[in-house]
Parts: structure tokens; sequence; C-alpha cells
């Protein structure tokens, strides 16, 4: 019995094993004489002095040829007589998952201690009778990180766009009202200003002001005056509702009263009260008119 195999006898033997994927999704596994001629991945034991990212891509590059990038730790695996492998053996193996940007045809079998190699796969990998359990293990660890990966990438992604949609909306409903803020304060001030106007035409349609007329320069003035009210009016986008000589409207007007008018139709305006108004298709202030009977 030599010293390395006194060594193996009394103490575990640490080895490293790498889960190959290529930019494809594919993972490496080779066929191996020394586990029943399984399916595995690539690996071997960890030299005196040697460390383990150092081991990896050492064994690697001597099993396929390939190099390797990105070590990310997976998972230990431990064989304690296996019937897998050598039975008088007690290995830990520690398995990395390792990225590589080598074309499959790449791979060259560098040793005798593989037969075949195949990139394949994950569910393919799992949907075989030939793989060593060990790998099959790994394979769904991989699956479930790589999941979870993308389960959370999703979640931080649909996160943001709901974030996003409701700062779309924030900012439209803002707009809408800002909008209609505006409009509201323009209305306002029309309102206070609209009793002035009403005041000025009932002023002018006093029969004893029509025959004045041409008594003074006064009312000249004021009937400038009047005009530049209802030029502020139209640049406000008001306008009057119109009464006299139209049909009655429940949503334009208000009847005030009702007289008997021969040649009148039921219904038809004969004279206004107060002028109603309109900004737009709004109707601000309703006109009170007497109605046809």
């Amino acid at each position: 019995m030599n010293e390395e195999q006194k060594i193996d006898k009394q103490m575990p033997k640490v080895t490293v094993g790498a889960l190959i994927v290529n930019q494809a999704g594919k993972i490496l596994l080779i066929r191996s004489p020394k586990w029943q001629n399984k399916m595995v991945i690539p690996g071997g034991h960890i030299e005196w002095g040697e460390s383990i990212v150092t081991a990896l891509q050492r064994e690697i590059k001597e099993e396929v040829g390939i190099s390797i990038k990105e070590p990310e730790f997976l998972m230990a695996k431990e064989f304690i007589f296996s019937e897998d492998y050598k039975k008088d053996r007690h290995i830990i193996s520690l398995e990395h998952l390792v990225r590589t940007d080598d074309p499959e045809d790449a791979v060259k079998l560098q040793t005798t201690e593989a037969t075949e190699y195949l990139w394949l796969m994950p569910d393919e990998i799992l949907e075989r009778d030939d793989v060593e359990k060990g790998v099959l293990a790994m394979v769904h660890q991989f699956k479930k990180k790589k999941g979870g990966a993308v389960s959370e990438l999703d979640e931080y992604k649909q996160g943001w766009q709901r974030a996003l949609a409701d700062y779309k909306n924030l900012q439209k409903e803002i707009n809408e009202k800002r909008a209609e803020w505006a409009q509201m304060s323009e209305l306002q001030v029309v309102q206070d200003f609209l009793p002035i106007y009403d005041n000025f035409k009932k002023a002018f349609n006093n029969e004893q002001v029509k025959m004045n007329n041409d008594q003074g320069g006064w009312v000249t003035g004021i009937k400038y005056i009047m005009k530049q009210f209802g030029d502020v009016l139209k640049a406000h986008k008001v306008e009057e509702i119109k009464t006299v000589g139209e049909q009655f409207d429940p949503k334009l007007h208000e009847a005030a009263g009702e007289e008997v008018i021969d040649g009148k139709d039921p219904g038809e305006i004969v004279r206004e009260v107060e002028g109603g108004y309109k900004m737009g298709e709004r109707v601000i202030k309703v006109a009170k008119v007497i109605i046809a009977k």
C-alpha cells in the first residue's frame, strides 16, 4: 500500500466539478467509464497548494479542452463508498456552475476518462436514465436558481411597469385637474361679471332710454362700454343663449311665465326676462323667459 492509498483510507478526498453552461443554455455532459459508463460532469481532484478556481480551470482544460468563466458555487456532494464510483473511496466534491463562450464543437476529450460528450438542455438531461444521480440533483438546483432569478427579474419589471403606468395616469389626472381648475376660475370670473352685463342690457331695453338716445353723448358712451363687456365675454368663449322666437328648451331656458299671444305657437319664447349664457357646450346660466301659451 503506497502513501496515496494510505491517505485515501485516512481522510476524504476533495474534488471539484463543473456544470458547464454555454450561451445557448445547454449543459456539457461526458460519458465516463469510471462512473459505470454514466453521463457526468467534468471535474477532478484539487492538487496540493491549488485554489478551487484554479483546480476547476485546470481540470476542465485537461478533460474537455475548453475555457470557463464566472465560477459560482452550486452545491457540495459527498460520495461514501458509492456503488457508482470506487467502493473504497470517500469523496467530497465542490460543484460549481460555470459559463463558457466556446462553441460546442470546441470540446476535445483529452483523456480516456471520457468516451463521449453531449450538449443538452436541462430538461433533456432530466429525462435521461443514463445520468449520474448527483448530476440530476445539480441540474434541478440549476433550474431552481435560474427560475428564481428570472421570476425575481420579472417581478421587478412588472413592479416598475405598474409604477410607470400609475405615474402616467397621475400625470394625466393632474393635467385634467389643472385644466378644470383653470376653467372653474375663469367661470367664476365670468359668472360674477354676467349680472353687470345683464343690467346694461335691461337699461338699454328701457323704452325711455330708447326715446332719449339722442339727448346726450353719455348714452353713446355707455353703449360702447356695454359693447366692451360683450367683447370680453366672447373672448372667454361665452355666448348668449338665443331666446325670443326660439322654441322653449328646458336645458337652456327657464319659464318665468306664460302669455296668450295671437300668432304664436305654444312654447315659443315671446320675451326675455334675464339673459342666459353658455361657455362652449356648458350652460353657465339658463335664460329666464316668457313663453306663449
